[in-house]
């Protein structure tokens, strides 16, 4: 898409533009209210980026003898201007250019580096302290192409069988942006198939190269169905939609009768937002915003509001029946318009017609043969049928949930919580930063009898490690840990004792084990181990049998169980802070920091026991959500 709305009042933006929340590009314009202060993490992850940026650069300067280096301190007129000199002048690489302000398109940018292309013009990389490689899980996930940062060109990159680009939705929309801008000022290569490339340098040191081009990005259409895009055409429309945005802000300034276009909405960004402070009240206000309904999102917000629901109590108020057939893809506004026009005794057959076999099958299943049984229909949850939404029922039942007056509820059907246990159970939690995992932190527990036979000791034992974390010193970490778990199992099986190993929320940790695995040749053991009956995600457990309405994040739902944490402000974020100190040999706060960490470890492992323990024993008890 182009802009709808004249942009010129709005300044160029750089390529972060697109990747922000548009209601936080409004409140840019409009500022409502002092923004919350920059939080420590944020400040931390942006600290951290500048510093291993400045690193890259500084060590592949050896290797890029014919190099255009750019003053980073210059004025940003003379960085144009000799970014531009050295482009015209077909420098092979030049390091941290800027490029001609696109007063036409409104944009601004930095690329860390400018690779000559074979054809001519330019290629843009970035570098980003984050991982860009991920084990390849065959050969659907494609082979990334790579190049070494020694040799930085799309032109000398290979394909590697062994690992594959990993994502990264922002960065890619910042390549983009980038090349928007060389074609705008006349540097990009020739324009054809595969011309738009570009190149993220990420903490394994060499550059991934992303076709732009290439539709890898699933969206939703106008015609409802699902549909494959381009960075590119996820970049057009993202980027010229805040312009629209921003430009309607600054009509609403000059005159307060012009409406912005966009209403807060809670996505996940939004804890990282200086403008929590104006969304966060506003959302809260009343029965709360539809998006605070977990999961939910903005295209779930805009469906509902569409739909005349612009709270959790009008979500509540739905017909969960109702909601489950639309949800099963039966289209009840037939059935609906004929209430009170056909004869009761019609049957649906005939209204929605007989070729629709599977939708009256389901129609008979929940009661509903004749026109008068669709009477018991609430019209206002059958409209949604033009969506089909396919968790409309579910959300039906957490706005009850989030309303209602039990901080849980069991979910329909769910007669009793049920929690898989064994004789000898291990709770475990890793600890990491952007270079890697350091901690594997574990809680042995069982009866006395059980451990003593399996020889094991109950208690907490961390692996963890305070030196440098490459690769090797991740990898011994790693195989310490799972030597010890290894041994632990086979001591259990081998003496005809259960076995089981809990974690809340595996996602992270098994990403984090295939990856070290991948490196280690333990990749066939690790999995075996992670698809398991002796692998619990006790995420999973509660989800699948109990609602709150709300997140349920370990932190969230330990107060169910009357667990606390022993360390203040406990948390992901923090403890990347904390880690900063601990392995800094200069900090005071070193040794408090590692103690936080390991007392930070401790109390996940222990949250993971303690919400084990209440789900066995207590969570049957909770209240019904059909009960609301």
């Amino acid at each position: 898409m182009a802009p709808r709305y004249d942009v010129s009042t709005v300044p160029p933006q750089g390529g972060y533009r697109a990747r922000y929340c548009p209601v936080r590009a409004q409140l840019d314009v409009l500022r409502p209210t002092e923004p919350l202060p920059v939080s420590a993490v944020v400040e931390r992850r942006v600290t951290q980026g500048v510093d291993f940026e400045a690193a890259v650069l500084e060590s592949g300067r050896a290797g890029w003898p014919e190099a255009v280096v750019i003053p980073p301190g210059a004025a940003a007129a003379e960085r144009e201007a000799l970014t531009v000199a050295a482009m015209e002048a077909e420098a092979p690489l030049i390091v941290g250019g800027r490029l001609p302000t696109d007063l036409v398109g409104r944009r601004v940018g930095e690329p860390d580096l400018l690779v000559r292309a074979a054809p001519g013009g330019y290629r843009a990389v970035d570098i980003k302290m984050h991982r860009t490689l991920e084990p390849a899980s065959g050969p659907s996930s494609g082979a990334a192409l790579c190049s070494p940062s020694t040799s930085p060109g799309l032109e000398t990159a290979a394909a590697d069988p062994e690992r594959a680009g990993r994502r990264h939705r922002g960065d890619l929309l910042q390549l983009a942006h980038y090349q928007r801008m060389l074609e705008a000022a006349g540097f990009s290569p020739v324009a054809g198939e595969g011309a738009r490339w570009g190149g993220i340098i990420g903490t394994e040191g060499v550059i991934v190269w992303w076709n732009l081009d290439e539709p890898m990005w699933t969206t939703p259409s106008s015609t409802g169905r699902q549909k494959r895009r381009s960075t590119m055409e996820i970049y057009d429309f993202e980027f010229d939609f805040r312009l629209d945005i921003m430009a309607v802000a600054h009509q609403h300034l000059a005159e307060p009768s012009v409406e912005p276009l966009v209403l807060p909405v809670r996505i996940g960004e939004c804890g990282e937002c200086p403008w929590w402070s104006h969304c966060g009240p506003l959302l809260n206000e009343g029965a709360g915003c539809v998006s605070l309904i977990p999961r939910s999102g903005w295209r779930s917000w805009k469906t509902h509001h569409e739909h005349g629901v612009t709270n959790r109590a009008r979500l509540a108020a739905l017909d969960y029946r109702t909601a489950t057939l639309v949800s099963a893809g039966v289209d009840l506004r037939p059935l609906v318009d004929a209430v009170g026009r056909l004869d009761g005794a019609t049957p649906v057959a005939d209204v929605i017609g007989a070729r629709k076999r599977g939708q009256i099958a389901k129609l008979a299943a929940a009661g509903i043969a004749t026109v008068g049984d669709a009477r018991s229909l609430c019209p206002q949850t059958a409209s949604y049928s033009d969506v089909a939404p396919s968790g409309l029922a579910e959300q039906i039942d957490k706005a009850r949930a989030a309303l209602g007056s039990s901080a849980v509820y069991r979910r329909r059907g769910v007669e009793a919580v049920t929690v898989p246990r064994a004789e000898i159970e291990v709770d475990i939690d890793m600890e990491n930063v952007e270079t890697g995992v350091y901690l594997w932190g574990t809680l042995v527990s069982g009866s006395s009898d059980a451990l003593a036979v399996a020889g094991a000791v109950a208690g907490y034992r961390p692996f963890y490690t305070w030196s440098p974390l490459d690769g090797d010193a991740e990898g011994r970490l790693f195989e310490d840990f799972w030597q010890w778990l290894r041994e632990l199992r086979e001591a259990a099986s081998s003496r005809g004792l259960s076995f089981r190993a809990y974690c809340y929320n595996a996602g992270a940790e098994n990403g984090q084990m295939r990856r070290i695995a991948s490196a280690l040749g333990l990749s066939e053991e690790v999995e075996a181990f992670i698809s398991s009956d002796d692998w619990v995600d006790l995420l999973r457990v509660f989800d699948s049998q109990l609602l709150t309405g709300s997140a349920i994040g370990l932190k969230t739902v330990a107060p169910l169980c009357d667990f606390s944490w022993d360390v203040d402000d406990p948390g992901g974020g923090e403890s990347m802070v904390r880690y900063d100190h601990a392995v800094d040999p200069f900090s005071p706060d070193r040794g408090d920091a590692r103690d936080w960490l390991l007392d930070y470890n401790r109390s996940d492992v222990e949250a993971t026991l303690a919400l084990r323990q209440w789900l066995d024993t207590q969570a049957t008890a909770v209240p019904r959500v059909e009960g609301l």
